[in-house]
């Protein structure tokens, strides 16, 4: 079997033992709950002010920055990923701010080859590790073609320099690779991306317990920063759990090819 046909065929069993998807998505459950709460505040100062831009979701799982999006505002929202179809049958029917339901049949670089439509912003939050190495070329190029000039890929996934980067590589069957910020930011820039950005979401509404929890974490990311200093001269940015990065289509050339499937 293909490396990617494998990592298809582990969501396509994963989601139908989730309960969730059993039926298609309860619309009063997708707009409100605790993730897209956590979302709103995430995205709110992120996304583009323009509320007319087009956005693409790919892997949207449980829908929280879909939802977080219509909570903001924007009208033009288009959602793919295994099962796209069924999962947002009933939401779609309640939300026509979801202009778009696609259903990835192999890999998403195959998707977009297939596909002549331009975004504005295209979100891929913890999908991109479920790629093999090398089809990794495959998947960036093909989004940056399906982006208009100054469109936005933003992307989200687990930081192999945070605490638990064993936990957070082998906690599912379906990752594939592991990113730094510097590994992460020079994908982008091979593929042409500019304005690379490196972001972090601050913690939210803490309790006490919370906030004493974070000042442990900086005590053990002092350690790392410190260890990075001595022996390699330098310290990463970033040393928590996730990371988070943006890149923009400028006007270097699309460099989308089947070879590197």
């Amino acid at each position: 079997m293909d490396p990617n046909e494998f990592i298809a065929e582990i969501y396509r069993r994963m989601d139908a033992a989730d309960p969730r998807y059993i039926d298609s998505m309860n619309p009063d459950i997708f707009l409100n709950n605790e993730s897209t709460k956590l979302a709103i505040k995430q995205y709110e100062n992120v996304l583009p002010k323009n509320k007319d831009i087009k956005i693409l979701d790919v892997g949207f799982g449980g829908g929280e920055f879909t939802s977080a999006c219509i909570h903001l505002g924007y009208q033009n929202i288009h959602c793919a990923d295994f099962g796209a179809v069924h999962k947002l049958l009933k939401v779609r029917k309640e939300f026509p701010q979801i202009k778009g339901s696609y259903d990835i049949e192999s890999t998403i670089g195959d998707f977009l080859a297939d596909s002549n439509e331009k975004f504005d912003f295209i979100h891929l939050a913890h999908v991109i590790e479920h790629i093999p190495k090398h089809s990794l070329l495959y998947l960036v190029d093909s989004i940056y073609k399906s982006l208009h000039r100054d469109g936005i890929f933003f992307v989200r996934t687990p930081n192999m320099l945070g605490p638990i980067s064993n936990y957070s590589l082998f906690c599912t069957l379906g990752h594939e690779y592991g990113f730094s910020e510097h590994n992460l930011s020079s994908l982008l820039t091979m593929c042409g991306f500019e304005d690379i950005e490196l972001l972090h979401f601050p913690p939210y509404d803490q309790t006490l317990k919370q906030k004493s929890a974070n000042i442990l974490r900086k005590l053990f990311t002092f350690k790392d920063v410190l260890n990075h200093r001595l022996f390699n001269g330098d310290y990463p940015k970033e040393f928590g759990i996730e990371l988070v990065l943006s890149g923009t289509k400028k006007d270097k050339p699309e460099l989308f090819d089947i070879k590197f499937k």
